[in-house]
């Protein structure tokens, strides 16, 4: 927090009081000053504080950059002080284009001669996105991809993530996916010890942080999708309640005072008493003007782009559509909120949730009872195995993500791993149906960045070594098209029931890209049945 304080004679500054470990120390990439090293220094700042004003400028996005101070700064962070007095102006265009340079040149000469850390070097690029250069720039300046810039800014901002990266503990992309879940703490406190938990398990610590991200974002669309709710005073639920403890009901529960079944718009009568589930139902079409859903059959997809096209028969123009993600919305009543509701107990929901003692109660007969209880256990199971594979499709979509990245890899090295044309006759022998897979091409397309028509070109003018891998990579895009279907769908978790969905030969393809390298996560080892799926789902779950 920065507070204020009068400010002195027109010098361009304002003092403030700020916090040291607030404060951004830029005055060089390449960093390690050892502050321990003074102890005299920390403990005069212990017992005194700061008595020289340091020297910052504000940067356009309100962070404050020290320009004179650094040891100051440092050992007001080792004495553990919250609150030092910091001299602050504005930062001008001239000092901007200067930051820029200094730091482009630092990078470039510094990686010319004793390379920076990884870390280091991520600092570096976050600095100069900061300074306001966009991702291009950054990019064409350091000689680096976009891609890299763009993961590197994100790492770089977070000490935790540098420091991954320059232990080798992470690859670019896990830091900067550690930096982007320490910046979500603040809306999603429970990812902190989410994160401890990936790090002291110590296994597969980057898919698991990659699983903890997705379950971010989503929670992120969730609050999207439920904006207007939430706006007329509803509370969000992210998890699917359980309705069997007797803590939350949904309205079929309950009954007004008159024993009526509840209104299907009381929650909209009194929202303050009300939470809200919304979860994802899968993508569906809607008419662009009016967001009415539209069925897919209605639509002719022969008219996609071509304004002019007829549609056939009754259908609609595929132009006056779009596919947008679809939510269910489910209402729950805390029990603290129910008589404020003027609501009771169902005679059904009295049976599920009370002993043999309490059937007096009720109201109901035997029969009746029974029944009661059955649908409870049915609808809590229900409950459960959504649950279920909620969490297990969400970590199948992050173990695709990281499969398809592996492949690319593998699939750019000049030669093919050892047996790998053994493995080829051999599955081909036995699943050569798989290139009729309806969605090769595109796999192929998006593992290879290059579509699948060029690959006779590029066998022409390849080595015998490169023409094998172009080989193994039309085979494993064409198992990866047979694993993930034509909806790329995440649930291929489910394949240890055996031939689900037609995804013959399945386990050899996994199977062989972990003998060539690649750390098979919990949904995969599900799918060729070396754990079984609540073993994957007790894995990824904890993390969740």
């Amino acid at each position: 927090m920065t507070i204020t304080m009068p400010a002195p004679a027109s010098t361009g500054y304002t003092l403030v009081d700020a916090d040291p470990n607030e404060l951004d120390i830029t005055a060089n990439v390449r960093t390690g000053v050892d502050i321990t090293a003074a102890p005299e220094f920390i403990a005069s700042i212990t017992e005194l504080g700061v008595r020289q004003a340091v020297l910052a400028v504000r940067r356009a996005d309100g962070t404050l950059a020290v320009h004179d101070g650094q040891r100051r700064v440092l050992a007001a962070r080792e004495a553990g002080l919250t609150s030092i007095p910091v001299m602050v102006r504005d930062q001008t265009a001239d000092e901007r284009a200067a930051g820029i340079e200094r730091i482009t040149e630092q990078i470039n000469l510094n990686d010319q001669r004793e390379a920076l850390t990884k870390g280091q070097h991520a600092a570096g690029v976050a600095e100069l996105l900061d300074l306001g250069l966009n991702v291009q720039k950054v990019a064409t300046a350091l000689h680096v991809p976009k891609s890299y810039v763009e993961q590197a800014g994100r790492a770089g901002r977070s000490e935790r993530a540098r420091q991954q990266l320059d232990d080798r503990q992470l690859t670019l992309e896990g830091a900067a996916i550690l930096a982007d879940l320490e910046d979500a703490t603040e809306i999603e406190p429970w990812v902190t010890d989410a994160v401890e938990r990936v790090f002291e398990f110590g296994y597969g610590i980057e898919n698991r942080l990659a699983t903890i991200k997705r379950r971010v974002d989503e929670r992120a669309a969730t609050r999207v999708a439920a904006a207007d709710h939430i706006a007329r005073g509803f509370t969000l639920l992210h998890d699917e309640p359980s309705t069997s403890e007797g803590e939350w009901f949904s309205p079929v529960d309950l009954r007004t005072a008159d024993g009526g079944a509840v209104p299907a718009d009381a929650p909209e009568q009194a929202p303050h008493l009300w939470h809200i589930h919304v979860h994802a139902t899968g993508a569906i079409w809607v008419d662009k003007a009016t967001r009415v859903e539209v069925t897919e059959d209605d639509i002719d997809f022969d008219t996609e782009d071509d304004d002019d096209a007829e549609p056939n028969g009754e259908r609609r123009h595929a132009n006056t559509v779009e596919k947008v993600p679809g939510w269910s919305y489910e209402f729950f009543l805390h029990h603290d909120n129910r008589a404020a509701a003027g609501l009771e107990l169902a005679p059904e929901r009295i049976a599920a949730n009370g002993s043999s003692e309490d059937d007096a109660q009720d109201g109901l007969t035997p029969a009746q009872r029974k029944a009661a209880r059955a649908e409870a256990e049915r609808l809590e199971k229900e409950r459960a195995e959504r649950r279920k594979v909620k969490v297990l499709n969400r970590a199948g979509a992050t173990a695709t993500e990281a499969r398809r990245t592996f492949l690319t890899g593998l699939l750019s090295r000049k030669d093919v791993p050892k047996n790998a044309t053994k493995w080829m006759v051999r599955v081909l022998a036995t699943h050569g149906d798989v290139f009729t897979e309806s969605k090769c091409g595109e796999r192929y397309a998006d593992i290879m960045g290059s579509p699948l028509r060029e690959v006779p070109q590029k066998a022409d003018s390849a080595t015998v070594a490169r023409a094998e891998v172009l080989l193994l990579a039309r085979v494993l895009t064409a198992f990866e098209a047979r694993l993930t279907g034509p909806q790329d769908a995440k649930d291929y978790w489910r394949f240890s029931a055996k031939h689900y969905r037609g995804m013959v030969g399945i386990d050899s393809y996994l199977t062989f890209l972990a003998d060539s390298g690649h750390t098979l996560t919990p949904v995969e080892q599900a799918a060729i049945g070396n754990i079984t799926v609540d073993d994957a789902y007790a894995a990824v779950d904890d993390d969740a």
